[in-house]
């Protein structure tokens, strides 16, 4: 029995005009998801399986074309003219012949089902007691909610397509934890195998730069070092031979990265998968291939930013981690890992900057291509875990459209006035949730931050943020600053009137507090005294706007 990804349909596709459809890996490549109504993306069960899986076909994209690149070795490489030719192919809708010939090549790889190599398994893998998992041990917690509305004998069970696409999340982000402890690996104590970290796209900040279509999406995120590296070792999982229950190298305590197809489809785990004919029933999931020192300077990943550690650089040896992303205020936070460099104002030894994704920084480096989009839009994926990253607890997904030119490495100054204005925002956005809190204290009641407004205000600015994004001129900076921070403060204090109309009698006449220190007085919280406070905080975090506020004769 077979279930082949090159020919079976599995991979959940949106065309432009909305609607979905699974199709096969051939289908992606050879112009089925072109034309009028081309694929423009992925939509299947998470945004974070959906990363997965484009990390799958651009690995398969990496692949076909760098070996293609190898066989051509009489003409010199030169990546914006790569670039420029497979833009066109992947805009004209003609079929890839390149990465079709190479699933051709290495079509027994990917049969689901395969006796002897199935497709991310170890064909074998076992324990000494013969254990199994429900198929729902390859679905993440936080979609228990997958299983139930369904009923009868697709309760618990996966298609062949959906086992596909979550055996491929499983590889990239399976959490921490004991596993069961397949016979023939070395590590294995007492039966288990001992947590080994999560899978590697997990420790990441997934960062796409989104095309109009798929195929340009595989283009857009296609740096040179994918295609060419000086010691050609990178190689995809199912370039390699097949694993067995053991770490690849079962001697070693971890196992080195050979390049961005490795880690694209770096195989955390020894999966195997059971079915009955129809459908998968059971799973056996066991640890595989171990990232050495927790990621420690893996920079292999063209699709991540990385985060300088002052606390394991040490002598003159610098250390560097994947960044993810953060669950909360994501688009506001990810602004400086997306947009800094090295010898940007604002960092030093000390806190020296983060290492952008390198697909963000190859925009800036084609410039002269006229195919290259003025802006990048850009979609963040993480996974956060639990407790020892023994469960995954949240998705993270959000999307932002940054100018190219500001990713250039001369717009030094304008990414810190962005950087400033972005914390400045933020900022002023928090002293408003204080503010509520401290609404609740004039009432009567106990203080406590309100993150609501925080929040609120923050996602309903990021629109205006953009725009401002796009009209920023060198030569009028500080005129860009003033305009930006007075129409936040605008808003904050809108959006405090709204709160202050909502208040208590109580609130408005106030009540006495105790003394702040020892030799203070007793003092009255009211609705007045709050604002004041506001207006106060608003002076520190948008100090642009503080002679305009004079002039409008705001209380100080």
């Amino acid at each position: 029995m077979a279930f082949s990804l090159i020919d079976a349909p599995w991979i959940v596709c949106v065309r432009r005009d909305g609607t979905q459809g699974l199709m096969s890996l051939r289908q992606v490549f050879d112009g089925a998801a072109d034309g009028k109504n081309a694929v423009v993306g992925l939509r299947g069960d998470s945004p974070a399986q959906d990363y997965a899986v484009l990390r799958l076909l651009l690995a398969i994209f990496w692949r076909a074309h760098s070996v293609e690149l190898r066989r051509n070795q009489d003409s010199v490489y030169e990546h914006d003219e790569w670039f420029q030719e497979a833009w066109e192919e992947a805009t004209s809708g003609a079929a890839d012949t390149t990465v079709l010939d190479y699933l051709e090549q290495y079509r027994e790889r990917f049969d689901l089902l395969h006796a002897e190599t199935p497709f991310m398994q170890v064909a074998d893998l076992h324990t000494e007691k013969g254990a199994r998992l429900e198929a729902r041990r390859i679905v993440p917690e936080a979609e228990d909610e997958y299983f139930t509305m369904r009923a009868g004998e697709a309760r618990g069970t996966l298609s062949f397509a959906e086992a596909a696409r979550w055996l491929i999340h499983t590889q990239a982000y399976d959490y921490s934890g004991i596993k069961s402890g397949a016979v023939g690996d070395p590590r294995v104590k007492g039966g288990k195998g001992y947590p080994i970290g999560t899978g590697w796209t997990g420790s990441t900040g997934g960062t796409v730069i989104v095309g109009s279509t798929l195929r340009e999406t595989l283009v857009l995120n296609t740096t040179s070092d994918c295609l060419v590296n000086e010691l050609d070792a990178d190689r995809a999982a199912w370039e390699r031979q097949p694993d067995t229950a053991a770490q690849r190298k079962p001697e070693a305590e971890a196992v080195y990265p050979t390049g961005p197809a490795d880690l694209a489809t770096w195989q955390a785990r020894r999966v195997r998968l059971f079915h009955d004919g129809d459908r998968v029933t059971e799973v056996l999931v066991s640890n595989g291939d171990r990232i050495p020192e927790a990621g420690a300077n893996i920079m292999d990943d063209p699709m991540t930013p990385y985060r300088y550690s002052a606390n394991k650089s040490k002598n003159g040896h610098d250390v560097y981690y994947a960044r993810p992303f953060d669950t909360d205020r994501t688009m506001w936070k990810s602004l400086e890992p997306l947009l800094a460099l090295e010898g940007d104002p604002g960092f030093t030894d000390k806190n020296k900057a983060p290492k952008r994704p390198r697909n963000l920084t190859q925009l800036a480096e084609l410039r002269n291509l006229e195919v290259v989009p003025e802006w990048a839009n850009i979609q963040m994926v993480s996974v956060a875990y639990g407790p020892q990253a023994s469960s995954i607890a949240e998705v993270v997904a959000s999307t932002i459209e940054i100018p190219v030119s500001l990713l250039r490495e001369e717009a030094r100054r304008q990414r810190r006035l962005v950087l400033d204005n972005a914390q400045a925002t933020v900022s002023a956005a928090v002293a408003l949730g204080s503010f509520a809190g401290q609404l609740n204290t004039a009432a009567g009641g106990e203080h406590e931050f309100q993150p609501a407004p925080t929040d609120t205000l923050l996602s309903r600015l990021e629109l205006p943020f953009s725009r401002w994004l796009a009209g920023l001129d060198e030569k009028k900076l500080e005129d860009h600053a003033r305009q930006w921070q007075g129409y936040v403060r605008g808003r904050v204090l809108a959006e405090a009137d709204v709160l202050l109309r909502g208040v208590s009698p109580q609130a408005l006449v106030g009540r006495e507090k105790a003394p702040a220190s020892e030799n203070g007085t007793p003092y009255i919280e009211s609705a007045a005294t709050v604002l004041r406070r506001l207006y106060k905080k608003l002076d520190e975090a948008l100090p642009a706007t503080v002679r305009e506020k004079n002039k409008e004769g705001e209380e100080e």
